[in-house]
Parts: C-alpha cells; structure tokens; sequence
C-alpha cells in the first residue's frame, strides 16, 4: 500500500468508523492537529495553516545549529495519524519530540546517526524524520502503530522512537 492511499483511506476509515460518535462530539477528527512539546514549548498545532505548519518547523528545528527546516507533511500527518489512534484505543498523549531537522555538523556528533540520516535536508531543505517520545504511552505500543502502514523506517530506542518517510518500509529495535 502506497502512503498517499493509506493516508486518504485511514482519514475516510476513521471518520466513517466515528460517524456514531460524532453526534456526541463537536470537533471532527484531523489528521493535521498535533498536541507537541519541545522542551518547556508545547502547542496545539493545526499544520494545515501557515501559522501552524511555521509552529512545527520551529518545534522540529536543529537546536544545536538553530537551523528551521521544511518538515515533511507526511511526515507531519503520520504523527498526527499516530496521535488519534493512541488517543482512541490507549490513552490520551503529548508528542514531546527529541529530534527533527539535523545539520549535517550536528547529525555528525549524534551517537549511531546514520550518514544518510532522513534527519538530514534535501536540496530544497525539506527533511522526513522525527524522534518523538509519547508522554505517558509505551514507547512499543506507538512503535506499533506507526509500523501499521507498512511505509517508512521505525526505530525503537530506550527514551524515544524514530520514524521517517521513506519508500520502503524497515524497522529496527535498539532497545536491547
């Protein structure tokens, strides 16, 4: 399954599984609102607006180069896919993200980065990783979900979990 069809299909899947609740509730479900934190910063972003997409740029940016990046969409809306399902089937959780947009000098000096790093911008300065701990959520159960769409790499740490857009999907445990 492609990317693009599993996001439009999640999106229809989850919004005609919900119609009954719905009725009891008065905000639709979103696949571009995100409930992040970065250090002491934490917002309630819709990245389908400017102001919201800027927002997540500036949360995912390179802090040790204090370089904003392009953040993927995909990427952007597998996150904010991942943050619906934890909250309808386990429990409620922040985003708190550990990593985003790296420069190639700060990639250099993170421990088992990868030369090759989806940290890393393109040429037109977009980047496809993030590494993001779910407050008060198993590390392995948002692991899980986001291996659901069999696209892209998923990584499990000790303090955090990796994910990127990628054409082929690939998983790797370094927890043990």
């Amino acid at each position: 399954m492609k990317r693009r069809q599993f996001l439009l299909g999640a999106t229809a899947g989850t919004l005609l599984g919900s119609l009954g609740s719905l009725a009891h509730s008065t905000q639709v479900p979103s696949y571009t609102l995100l409930d992040v934190q970065r250090g002491q910063d934490r917002f309630q972003i819709d990245f389908s607006t400017a102001e919201g997409y800027q927002t997540a740029a500036w949360l995912l940016r390179d802090l040790r180069a204090n370089r904003v990046g392009v953040p993927n969409v995909e990427m952007l809306q597998l996150a904010a896919w991942a943050q619906l399902v934890l909250a309808e089937h386990h429990a409620y959780t922040v985003f708190e993200i550990t990593s985003g947009l790296r420069t190639r000098q700060t990639n250099s000096v993170v421990e088992g980065a990868a030369r090759n790093s989806r940290h890393l911008p393109d040429s037109t300065g977009q980047f496809f990783a993030m590494d993001i701990k779910p407050v008060g959520v198993n590390i392995d159960q948002l692991a899980k979900i986001l291996q659901y769409p069999a696209f892209g790499g998923v990584g499990i740490y000790h303090t955090h979990v990796h994910f990127d857009i990628r054409e082929k999907a690939v998983t790797w445990n370094n927890k043990n």
